[in-house]
């Protein structure tokens, strides 16, 4: 602004106290504290430009899209942190990060697929596994939460089938699990979900658990209390004639989810018991078998 050319016969002082609006932005450019508040109105016009080009997804659909969307940001933050040698940091059952996160994309895909995202072109493994959940996330947030109750196949050791909602809960549950794994591998701390997604994970695994069991079917239920953040109280029935509640359980929360992860041995969970206590170490047991590897 001091360089003495002339606009329309003006110095460039002269101009600026005659225009607001470059009187406005050489304000913003000379105020001492950067931090400045935007408009009140800045919200509402960005929000509204976002709706027309897409319209917000239906709280039913929200409720299991945004925590997956959490854990996809997440990950792929931590995934553009790895130094180059971290890709083939060792982890347990998948060999290395890029195994694992290869074994994330697969099993991805089966939803993904049911969902018509195409197969992802992206060579390297953190841009294919971006590309497929990002498209798989941009799908469901778009779909009616008519479709989260059609039923499509699980990720894991024991074939299963289950509404798209709970499939959708369980993309959430093993995105946060692997990107722990890498955290773990890569000498970075643990971080658990929001209180409210924790509360998801775990009624998910508890809602899974009674044919996790081994042995024949027990005419009972089980009360599971899990305390801390994201706990919650559940009566689980082991069969459809149960008549009463044969033991209680009481377990951390988040410690539970990791838990059903099998990321915590099961013989070593801390829990305590009232009741039976051989349905008790049944219930741990099984609950451990409910993750994706």
């Amino acid at each position: 602004m001091a360089d003495p050319y002339l606009s329309n016969g003006q110095r460039p002082d002269d101009h600026v106290a005659a225009c607001p609006d470059c009187s406005a932005a050489l304000a913003l450019l000379d105020h001492p504290d950067p931090a400045l508040a935007p408009p009140p109105t800045l919200r509402e016009a960005v929000l509204s430009k976002a709706r027309r080009r897409r319209s917000p997804a239906l709280i039913g659909v929200a409720t299991v899209a945004v925590p997956y969307a959490e854990q996809v940001a997440l990950m792929d933050d931590l995934l553009g942190e790895l130094r180059l040698d971290q890709w083939d940091a060792p982890v347990a059952k998948h060999g290395t990060v890029r195994g694992m996160v290869e074994h994330l994309a697969a099993n991805d895909a089966t939803v993904a697929q049911f969902m018509g995202v195409p197969a992802a072109q992206a060579a390297p493994v953190h841009r294919h596994w971006r590309e497929q959940a990002g498209n798989l996330l941009e799908r469901v947030s778009s779909s009616s939460e008519v479709l989260l109750g059609v039923e499509v196949t699980l990720a894991g050791t024991r074939p299963a089938r289950a509404p798209l909602r709970q499939a959708m809960i369980q993309r959430t549950f093993e995105t946060w699990t692997h990107a722990d794994d890498i955290r773990a591998a890569t000498d970075r701390s643990r971080s658990a979900p929001r209180d409210e997604h924790v509360h998801m994970i775990a009624e998910f695994g508890l809602a899974m658990l009674p044919r996790a069991l081994k042995g024949p079917r027990r005419d009972v239920s089980a009360t599971i209390m899990l305390t801390g953040p994201g706990g919650g109280t559940w009566t689980i029935p082991l069969s459809p004639t149960s008549d009463h509640v044969a033991v209680l359980i009481s377990a951390d929360a988040v410690g539970f989810c990791r838990l059903l992860a099998n990321r915590w041995p099961p013989d070593f969970f801390p829990y305590a018991a009232e009741g039976d206590p051989v349905l008790a170490r049944d219930l741990i047991r099984a609950a451990a078998t409910l993750g994706c590897d």
